[in-house]
């Protein structure tokens, strides 16, 4: 049976994730040759996150938590293919575990001491077994890589893909992974049939690059036709034209985030996505102030909100109030209403350029 001052510890610990998050962040940054070097930021920051959630599950003991971790097991894997040397890579294990503890410790004060004093032993024990998992599947990944030969050319990958390389390195990398410089790429980031397409890319004189979630496919461009319309099998985030390999990195970070944006079976492009990107970028500059575009529309129930919602996306992608009518199955003087509703909440006419710009952005028409 669990101990619930324990548990009641564990709590804490949860709800304190962003201080951890913080000070792994902190220390590991001191460490030379890691953030910013094969492994980019938010990766670092997206693995943190997991790696304390997973630790706090285990120390719980919530269901499932006895199994071998996926997570662990595809870490280590990953890290060894971005080119991580094993000593840095585990010198962040260590530093995930010494956050820990000391956030263990801020949580236990004042009332709670003596439980994670009676669970020292088990938190070593967790600790202990991450770090096997983690190392075990790096040093097997190595291996592989180094019997296959794969290690220069998957830190190649790493580089062309964040963005990081340029001038002579550049060239090099276009060398190494025989990629031209003077042809068009276009590219896709998609969670579907990675192994299958990067082998397809490979094949036709492109690349790829894994990072463990998305596949991201780089591949030269046979026409005006694109990728996607020639294969309506294909999903995710797609960028028809790439100027040049010095900006795969840029392309890259714009395709993975139009793919979080697809729907499931879909492809997004940027023209899909540009609203949504919009939007999140203005909330963050416009936080508190988004009432002086949108009125009283926040305000009003949700059914309606989102009724007029659908009669406004509806509207503003067809640029017409008789299809409008034809594809929600309304009277034209339905939408016209709704139309004038909306109006009168927000002070905005859609169909007027400017304001339906406004609506589509703010409210991620």
């Amino acid at each position: 049976m669990h101990d619930p001052r324990w548990l009641q510890l564990i709590d804490r610990v949860r709800a304190d994730t962003p201080r951890l998050l913080e000070d792994f962040l902190a220390e590991l940054s001191t460490h030379d040759g890691y953030v910013g070097d094969a492994v980019a930021a938010d990766d670092i920051e997206r693995t943190a996150r997991n790696a304390f959630a997973l630790f706090a599950s285990r120390l719980a003991g919530d269901a499932g938590a006895e199994e071998p971790s996926a997570f662990a097991e595809a870490l280590g894997r990953r890290r060894a293919r971005q080119g991580v040397r094993v000593e840095r890579f585990m010198e962040a294990v260590r530093i995930n575990f010494r956050v820990l503890w000391r956030g263990l410790e801020r949580a236990a004060r004042p009332d709670l001491t003596d439980a994670l004093l009676a669970h020292g032993e088990q938190v070593l024990d967790v600790v202990e077994r991450y770090a096997t998992e983690v190392q075990r599947a790096f040093l097997e990944e190595s291996d592989s890589m180094a019997q296959q030969h794969r290690t220069a050319k998957e830190r190649a990958r790493a580089r062309l893909f964040s963005g990081q390389a340029t001038g002579d390195e550049l060239l090099a990398i276009a060398h190494m992974l025989r990629l031209s410089t003077s042809v068009e790429y276009e590219m896709l980031a998609t969670t579907r049939d990675g192994e299958r397409l990067s082998r397809e890319v490979l094949e036709n004189g492109g690349q790829y690059f894994d990072d463990g979630d998305t596949t991201v496919l780089l591949r030269p461009r046979r026409g005006p036709i694109d990728w996607v319309d020639a294969d309506p099998g294909l999903a995710g985030g797609y960028v028809s034209r790439v100027h040049g390999l010095d900006l795969v990195g840029r392309a890259a970070a714009i395709a993975v985030d139009l793919a979080e944006r697809a729907d499931e079976g879909a492809v997004c492009r940027l023209r899909d996505g540009f609203a949504s990107i919009a939007r999140e970028t203005m909330l963050e500059r416009l936080a508190g102030f988004t009432h002086e575009l949108t009125g009283a529309f926040d305000a009003i129930p949700e059914g309606e909100r989102d009724r007029l919602a659908v009669t406004l996306r509806t509207f503003i992608r067809t640029g017409s109030m008789q299809r409008t009518a034809e594809e929600l199955f309304l009277h034209r003087n339905t939408v016209l209403k709704r139309l004038r509703a909306f109006q009168d909440l927000s002070g905005l006419d859609v169909t007027v350029p400017r304001d339906a710009a406004i609506a589509m952005v703010i409210l991620d028409l």
